[in-house]
């Protein structure tokens, strides 16, 4: 006899207060502290700066999608796995060192 999802257990239905809670973004049931994933901890500990990515969750977002030749999308990520450096990160420096000298013209 297989199990299925019949037999899985229900989970507890959430009081109304938890459900607008969380509708408003507020804090969920879960109170543990996140522990710092290792690029945080890399990030921390070596001066890297990450405000770029706190500044923009402050406010909307865009996605911004490039096309890039697959060795030159191989020789990206491969160095900044070698730095252990998000691409995000360091897309988003470049672009706003380019923004700033862009702006001078």
């Amino acid at each position: 006899m297989s199990k299925t999802f019949t037999h899985a257990p229900k989970p507890k239905p959430l009081a109304p207060d938890i459900i607008s809670a969380f509708e408003r973004n507020g804090k969920g049931q879960d109170n543990r502290q996140s522990e710092p994933t290792n690029e945080q901890s890399h990030i921390s500990s070596h001066g890297g700066n990450r405000e770029s990515t706190s500044e923009a969750s402050r406010e909307p977002t865009r996605r911004l999608s490039i096309d890039l030749p697959a060795s030159l999308h191989r020789r990206f990520k491969t160095a900044c796995s070698k730095k252990d450096i998000r691409m995000q990160t360091e897309v988003e420096h470049f672009i706003a060192r380019r923004t700033v000298e862009l702006e001078k013209d």
